[in-house]
């Protein structure tokens, strides 16, 4: 009971014509459909390829889910953001996991030198696992700050037609390098996805009224 009023007092106060979260997510839902139409036909029709066309409209719907509800990741209470945190907090784990467990007799060994020369008899070993536990802490905590300072405030350059087709043509560019060696299939594929994710931005904006 308690639950349902406060919802219904905060749906009372919210900003006509603001879509929520679901709102975004429903019409991204359905643009990922549709792109993944488009992106498969497209590379199967061009290229003959099967297996890569299914992954290609797979890479499609996903990134335009995403980019659907990517712009409200600069609002530190949204949903968008949470599920950014969470992605990228676990993904700073797996890195430091990583190269810890590559590093980790270099860290034992600077571990025992600052120890030689403070006289303490605390074993290399505990203090490197210590030293990774702790930095891992670290970066896990600057994660939401990090993203706060990068989007700085809500709708800022997220929520920008211009700025986030800038930032689609950068991913482009990076999809292109990547994919150089690659057959021509594989790289109208990768282009193809990241249309995609700046087609869920479009979706997310027009929503918004940030398409004039």
């Amino acid at each position: 009971m308690e639950r349902a009023l406060r919802e219904a007092f905060i749906g009372s106060i919210r900003m006509p014509g603001m879509p929520n979260y679901p709102t975004h997510a429903r019409w991204g839902r359905g643009g990922a459909v549709l792109a993944a139409i488009a992106v498969g036909a497209l590379v199967y029709t061009q290229f003959e390829a099967v297996v890569l066309s299914v992954g290609a409209a797979g890479g499609a719907a996903i990134a335009t889910f995403v980019g659907a509800i990517f712009p409200d990741i600069d609002h530190h209470a949204s949903v968008p953001r949470q599920k950014a945190v969470r992605a990228l907090q676990g993904l700073v784990v797996a890195a430091v996991a990583a190269a810890g467990a590559l590093r980790f007799e270099t860290i034992v060994e600077a571990s025992e030198t600052v120890l030689t020369q403070l006289g303490t008899g605390v074993p290399p070993v505990a203090v490197a696992v210590g030293g990774i536990g702790v930095a891992t802490v670290v970066l896990v905590g600057a994660v939401d700050p990090t993203i706060g300072l990068v989007t700085r405030r809500h709708r800022g350059w997220t929520h920008s037609v211009a700025v986030t087709f800038g930032l689609a043509a950068v991913l482009a560019g990076g999809a292109v390098a990547l994919t150089l060696e690659l057959s021509p299939a594989e790289q109208v594929s990768s282009v193809a996805v990241v249309g995609a994710f700046y087609a869920g931005i479009l979706i997310h904006l027009g929503l918004d009224g940030e398409i004039v």
